[in-house]
Order: C-alpha cells, then sequence, then structure tokens
C-alpha cells in the first residue's frame, strides 16, 4: 500500500571513494533531481570533514543507500525505521534490507561472448586472490559458457603459501602458469588491478599482448586501463544505473507502508576496447587497432598518414582494410571521433564554442560551425540549448 509523504524525505548516502562509486552516486543524484526534492546527506568512506551516521542528533534519515563494502548493521540500524539500500554490498547474514547489485553472471558472459566471436580456442580466467563471491561467480560463469561452446578453461589458483604475501613471490607463479598456456588465449581478469599485474607479468616474461594473450579486466577504471603497457581493455558494468535503481528502489520503499527486502541486479554497458584485446588473428585487426588510435589522438590534428604509421603499413593498405571492415574510411573515423568529442564538451561544459573547436583539433570556429550542422542538421548553439 502506498502513503503520501508529508515532508521531505532525508536521504543518506555513503559511497566509497573511486570511479566506479562517483559514476552510483551520479546515478543516486540523477534519480533524486527527476523525481524529488530529496533532503541529500553525503558520506565520503575516508574522508575526515564527514560526519559519521551514528553523530547525526536532529536530522534523522528516513531512508539509506550504502554502497560501502565494509558495512555491517548496528543493532540500531536492524530495528531502525530508516528504510536501507546497499549497492554492491555483500549480503551475508544481511536479510532485512533491500539489495542493488552487479551482474557478475552477465559480466562474465559478456567477455566469454566477445572471445567466442573473435574465434579463440583457449581461455583461461584469473580472479581475486581473496577469493570474494563477486570473484568466484564470474569465474563460474565465464567458465560455463566456455564448456557449453565446447572448449576447456585453465584457472589461475595462487599458491596458498604465498597467499597475501609478497607479489613478487607470487609474481614468478603467475608467469609460469601464463608462459604454459596454449596460445593465442584469451583471458578474462576479475578486477582491473589484477590485470595489471597480468600485463606486468607478460611483459616480464616476453608473451606478446595480444598477439599471443589478450586480457580483458572488469570495472574500466580509466586511472588503470589508459596507463598499462599495452592499454587495458575492460568490462564497464552500469554503475550510474545501479545507482538510479537503488535509489528508485529507496523512493519506492519510503513511500510504501509495507516493507519486504528484494534484490535487484544491474548489467553491463559495454566492453571498453582498447589494446590488450585487439586480438590480430581477428580479420579486423587494422580496423580495430586503427580505431584505438584514433580514440587516444583524434583531437590532436592527426592525419591518415599518423594512423598508417602506427600501423606500420601503407596508406594504401590502411584506406583498403580499413574500408573493408567497416564501410567507410579512416579519415571519417577521425572526423566521427572529433565530432563525438565535440558534442560531448557542448553538452558537459560551458566552454566558448571556438575554444572547444581549437581543443578538437578544428583550425577555424568557421570550418566547424559548418560541419557541425551539415552533420546533425542545427547549429552548435542549439544542440547545446537542446
Amino acid at each position: 500500500m502506498k502513503k503520501l509523504l508529508t515532508k521531505t524525505p532525508h536521504v543518506l548516502v555513503e559511497v566509497a571513494t573511486g570511479k566506479a562509486c562517483r559514476d552510483k552516486l551520479q546515478g543516486i543524484l540523477h534519480y533524486a533531481r527527476l523525481n524529488g526534492p530529496w533532503e541529500l546527506q553525503l558520506l565520503l568512506e575516508g574522508n575526515p570533514d564527514v560526519t559519521p551516521p551514528e553523530s547525526f542528533k536532529t536530522w534523522r534519515p528516513d531512508g539509506r543507500i550504502i554502497s560501502n563494502q565494509d558495512w555491517k548493521p548496528s543493532a540500531q540500524e536492524r530495528n531502525g525505521k530508516a528504510k536501507i539500500i546497499t549497492l554492491d554490498v555483500p549480503g551475508d547474514g544481511v536479510t532485512h534490507v533491500s539489495r542493488v547489485n552487479h551482474d557478475s553472471e552477465k559480466i562474465a558472459e559478456s567477455v566469454a561472448d566477445y572471445y567466442l566471436q573473435q574465434r579463440f580456442e583457449h581461455f583461461a580466467f584469473i580472479g581475486s586472490d581473496t577469493r570474494p563471491y563477486w570473484s568466484l561467480i564470474r569465474g563460474r560463469a565465464f567458465e560455463k559458457v566456455i564448456r557449453d561452446s565446447g572448449f576447456t578453461c585453465s584457472t589461475y589458483v595462487q599458491n596458498q603459501k604465498q597467499k597475501r604475501l609478497d607479489w613478487t613471490l607470487e609474481e614468478k607463479q603467475m608467469q609460469q602458469w601464463l608462459l604454459g598456456l596454449p596460445k593465442p588465449c584469451g583471458i578474462m581478469v576479475a578486477f582491473d588491478f589484477k590485470a595489471m599485474q597480468v600485463l606486468d607479468c607478460c611483459l616480464k616474461c616476453n608473451i606478446k599482448v595480444p598477439e599471443e594473450v589478450a586480457v580483458i579486466g572488469v570495472d574500466n577504471d580509466e586511472a588503470i586501463c589508459e596507463n598499462t603497457t599495452p592499454t587495458l581493455s575492460s568490462v564497464l558494468p552500469d554503475f550510474e544505473g545501479g545507482g538510479y535503481m537503488a535509489a528508485e528502489l529507496l523512493d519506492r520503499q519510503m513511500r510504501s507502508t509495507r516493507y519486504k527486502p528484494v534484490t535487484l541486479t544491474y548489467g553491463v554497458k559495454r566492453i571498453v576496447h582498447r589494446q590488450s584485446s585487439l586480438h590480430t588473428s581477428n580479420p579486423n585487426w587494422i580496423a580495430l587497432k586503427a580505431k584505438e588510435f584514433i580514440r587516444l589522438n583524434a583531437c590532436m590534428d592527426i592525419s591518415v598518414v599518423d594512423v598508417a604509421r602506427h600501423l606500420n603499413i601503407s596508406r594504401r593498405l590502411a584506406d583498403l582494410r580499413f574500408r573493408e571492415a567497416c564501410g567507410y574510411t579512416i579519415l571519417d573515423e577521425i572526423q566521427n571521433q572529433r565530432l563525438e568529442r565535440v558534442c560531448s564538451l557542448l553538452r558537459e561544459t560551458h566552454l566558448s564554442i571556438g575554444t572547444i573547436g581549437e581543443r578538437c583539433g578544428y583550425m577555424t570556429e568557421t570550418y566547424l560551425k559548418v560541419l557541425f550542422k551539415k552533420r546533425f542538421g542545427m547549429t552548435m548553439r542549439e544542440y547545446r540549448d537542446s
């Protein structure tokens, strides 16, 4: 049964730091902005300037969204009236709260499906050393898809004597395991930091990535993914959608006279492909590698010649292979990437049109305005206003 609110609800949001949690917070705030008003208090884990929830005396939350891996409910929280939604928090022994979790099975299935589409015949999974529930689920789901497709999957098992000790001790074990894998091999790693260690091991024992092994992590932590050698491909879960889902569930429960805990899951946005998964046995590898290079450098006034030089082939061959794979030219792709960046800056910043043009590699503002209107059927100012 629904109830009518008589006052603005007080909502306490507790999140950890990190890119994923910022995206979740964005989803929560987006829902509150569209469906509020809510009076929000934000608690950022590890920030000394915030007030812990138990210190509130006069401000009582009607609902809480908690995205803190270490959260354990106190006796007061178990018996309190505030509705609690956990967001990617382990649920062991917690039955009185509703939960929103990422779908670890879908994450693993998306990686397995990609590798199968690329016609790999050898596969491997590397999980977290501490074996949390999400790592175990990802490993089992990845292996199941591979087995159901008629192949086998190797799983890296850490030496228990070295568990949680010096990484340099485990590193040698992992290098030997990687060297022993049949090649070429598609490897899924449970999370990005571990995937970074895998790439370091490959570099040290001269395993070519992605020619001999392709590597895909999870979470798309750009601080890691853009700074590995080679750059790391990663699954991007729909973190913002998960935050929005948690806020929507909390709103529904604050407006209900009957409370029944539920568990919801959110899925995957996409795999963000970088160099570590651009497998060269794919007939379209030239196009994939070219797109990666263009994505990173489109706004630096690059030309088709720069792309061909990066691919270490002639301009004519680069254009031919790219057109065969994509149906349009390398120059078109450069222009597409630049205009995509222009649109993002128009939507998300207050920069002047002239400044946006300069940042996106356009020499004159007039040329950009003409090109933009021809492509989108409206002026840049009309696009921003819309």
